[in-house]
């Protein structure tokens, strides 16, 4: 099928003319998305293409500073801890709105409050700002926020998460879900155009004021959002210089694209990364699972870097395994143990121990980018009499079948909410009782509350410590292979190492002309 998929691909790129010219001269970059952007709102729509754009048209409290992995300054210059539920904020002021308003604390009072409103209805309301309980505004400058509880990752939440909205514009809305289709921020460009059949232009904001490296001003004066839904087409159009940007893109388009001098290949390492859970709960009925042997024989089976050196760039080839179910980058990402390693002998020992010595079907669902990794593992299992066949879904339908307790395997990616800096998003996922969890482990469900609870970052450290060490002790899931970012883009354009770990590898404002 691979090599099929190669032919096709070198078909249609023998068919394209010479390149056209590349928007160096005009400033503007243009990028294809692969789903239409009818709104810039992560409130309303909070998917990770809109992420891209969002951060770009809107700013927060509060920045993260990937390089210096701290929280820096964002729309507050200062901020303090009264009690550990409340922070007093100082505003920056002389910030503009794109419109040309200015901000003050009635616009984050505003938006805080329009959070909290019943009547506000939107996806992830109370996962992302549940925690919010009220907030007051002491003078034009100054605002308090108070949360429910002690909630130790608290800033780096608010620098993902607390967008701010002029609340003169926002407020006057009817119908506030429609304020994505003219959005008005403070952000380092503006959105002059949302149509989700046209796309998104974003030019230039000459207002934006670059005080800290949270949030870079913008060096490209004009960006061009294109919805292209295909590979195929989006080769097509690099190819022939009308696309500058092409992102996700699968290692065999990248292999063809190099052969373009007017392309550059590009490869960022991310937080995304690939894992095998297994339903160690017994939710779905397939109780070979609930013995900790048959979970271990599986992992052993597994050889990790082969499938690293197979599937991922050789740009990151050389990187050590990842050790546990979260990325060493994240705040608060602690472990001692290691997944157990790859050995057939012992694999087969341990099935022989817990009285399968033949194997038996298993069907492994996935989705996506992961299911490369998935069809390889698949075939490495067979080498202990595991015959594993692939399930492949839609994310609905994959969500919707590990929401019920259907999945007795699946293989699949996690980029910690999106780039979210602190492991906060990795040990809620997983760990937090609900219907993503398929370990049902009681203490892991106590730790994760405590350590959500935790102020102190060193405490917060020990019990994640403890989390992510139990996690792999028991064999409930392992890290398979990362997911690096590999973005194709023209020549003339340098997409900086750095900046970012966010899954796409780049960010518009990072973006400038060689």
């Amino acid at each position: 099928m691979r090599v099929k998929r190669r032919l096709g691909w070198a078909f249609i790129v023998c068919l394209l003319p010479l390149p056209a010219l590349a928007q160096k001269a005009q400033d503007t970059v243009r990028i294809g998305v692969y789903q239409p952007i009818s709104v810039i709102d992560a409130f309303y729509d909070p998917q990770p293409q809109t992420a891209l754009m969002d951060r770009m048209v809107f700013d927060t409290l509060v920045q993260y500073d990937s390089d210096r992995r701290e929280v820096v300054p964002g729309l507050a210059e200062s901020w303090t801890f009264v009690d550990d539920r409340t922070i007093e904020f100082k505003l920056r002021q002389g910030v503009k709105f794109h419109d040309g308003s200015e901000f003050d604390a009635d616009d984050v009072v505003y938006t805080v409050n329009f959070i909290l409103d019943p009547s506000s209805k939107f996806r992830f309301k109370e996962s992302r700002y549940g925690l919010f309980e009220s907030i007051e505004k002491i003078d034009k400058f100054t605002v308090r926020l108070k949360i429910k509880m002690p909630y130790g990752p608290i800033l780096s939440r608010l620098s993902t998460s607390l967008t701010i909205y002029p609340s003169d514009v926002h407020g006057k809305l009817a119908d506030k879900a429609t304020f994505g289709r003219n959005p008005i921020g403070t952000g380092p460009y503006k959105a002059t155009m949302v149509d989700p059949a046209r796309g998104v232009v974003l030019e230039k904001n000459p207002a934006f004021q670059e005080i800290n490296a949270g949030q870079r001003a913008a060096k490209i004066g004009k960006i061009i959002v294109m919805p292209i839904p295909d590979h195929q087409t989006q080769l097509a159009k690099m190819m022939i210089g009308e696309q500058d940007i092409m992102y996700d893109v699968p290692s065999e388009v990248a292999d063809l694209m190099r052969s373009n001098p007017n392309i550059q290949i590009s490869v960022r390492p991310s937080v995304a990364f690939t894992y095998l859970m297994l339903d160690a709960a017994n939710r779905s009925g397939f109780d070979r699972f609930k013995d900790k042997r048959v979970r271990e024989a599986v992992f052993r089976a597994i050889d990790r870097q082969a499938l690293v050196n197979a599937l991922q760039p050789k740009e990151i080839a050389a990187e050590p395994l990842q050790p546990a179910m979260c990325h060493a980058w994240h705040y608060g990402c602690v472990t001692t143990l290691t997944p157990p390693a790859f050995d057939l002998s012992r694999s087969k020992q341990l099935l022989q121990e817990a009285g399968v010595p033949n194997g038996f079907s298993l069907t492994i669902a996935t989705w996506g980018a992961a299911r490369p990794v998935a069809e390889a593992v698949a075939g490495q299992l067979r080498r202990i009499g595991i015959t594993a066949g692939i399930e492949s879904l839609t994310s609905t339908g994959f969500v919707t079948k590990r929401a019920s307790g259907q999945l007795a395997a699946y293989l699949v990616a996690w980029d910690n909410g999106g780039g979210n800096p602190d492991v906060e998003s990795t040990v809620n996922f997983f760990y937090e009782k609900g219907d993503r969890n398929y370990n049902q482990d009681a203490e892991l469900e106590r730790l994760q509350k405590e350590a959500l609870a935790e102020t102190d970052l060193q405490k917060r450290d020990a019990i994640h410590k403890i989390i992510f060490d139990k996690a792999t002790a028991e064999r409930y899931s392992m890290p398979i292979t990362p997911l690096a970012s590999v973005i194709a883009h023209n020549k003339d354009l340098k997409i900086p190492v750095g900046g970012t770990k966010k899954p796409e590898g780049f960010s518009f404002n990072l973006l400038e002309w060689r």
